[in-house]
């Protein structure tokens, strides 16, 4: 259930960046003013469930675990969001036409810094568990960004000739950002994946 979930996040905000990406002309609004609020919104909505968990069972995550479903929101919705971008034709020639979602991406991380802030308790500690399982979070981003990275980059040294003409130095530099958070969304998706089993793990020992 509880790996449905994270995937199920995972899925949504990958999906609500492409959206807001695509219907940004239909938006009264910049799509980075929906995503920033709605961020900070999620929150809050996920405090209220903790605290309900707290007093009905105990089992509330730990302030790290709370940071992670945090920073895998955050980080899938801006590369769902970024990825339609680049992939509008002309998004490479970005000084030219002016705006191609820079701004909102910036409001959305602003949105995701308000919510980090929300997050935030007094006294916030890490135990054991939390130090291994961010260890391991590490090991598993820094694998997942050298296999993008050395995709990407066979990607650019073997393409046939012609196929990298929007290939500019902007959207290759944005697209080295987004190589970068994906692999965050794999080492949160690992680490939450992990709490889930320890908690299971718990929950069985309990049980017995």
């Amino acid at each position: 259930m509880h790996i449905a979930r994270i995937a199920l996040l995972v899925a949504t905000c990958l999906l609500l960046g492409v959206a807001l990406a695509s219907a940004d002309t239909l938006l009264p609004v910049r799509p980075g003013l929906v995503a920033g609020p709605a961020l900070v919104g999620a929150v809050l909505l996920a405090r209220a469930y903790w605290a309900h968990r707290r007093r009905l069972a105990g089992d509330e995550p730990s302030p790290a675990e709370r940071r992670l479903w945090l920073h895998l929101a955050g980080n899938a919705l801006i590369v769902g969001f970024v990825v339609r971008v680049l992939a509008e034709p002309g998004s490479e020639v970005h000084r030219s036409t002016g705006d191609t979602g820079g701004i909102d991406s910036w409001l959305m991380v602003a949105g995701a810094a308000v919510a980090w802030w929300l997050l935030r308790e007094p006294g916030d500690r890490h135990d054991e568990r939390d130090r291994e399982i961010a260890a391991l979070g590490d090991r598993v981003g820094y694998w997942a960004l050298v296999l993008l990275l050395l995709g990407f980059l066979l990607s650019l040294g073997f393409a046939p000739p012609g196929t990298l003409e929007r290939f500019t130095h902007w959207l290759i530099a944005n697209a080295l950002l987004v190589l970068i958070m994906a692999a965050g969304v794999v080492q949160y998706t690992v680490q939450l994946a992990r709490y889930a089993r320890e908690r299971r793990l718990d929950h069985q020992d309990d049980a017995a």
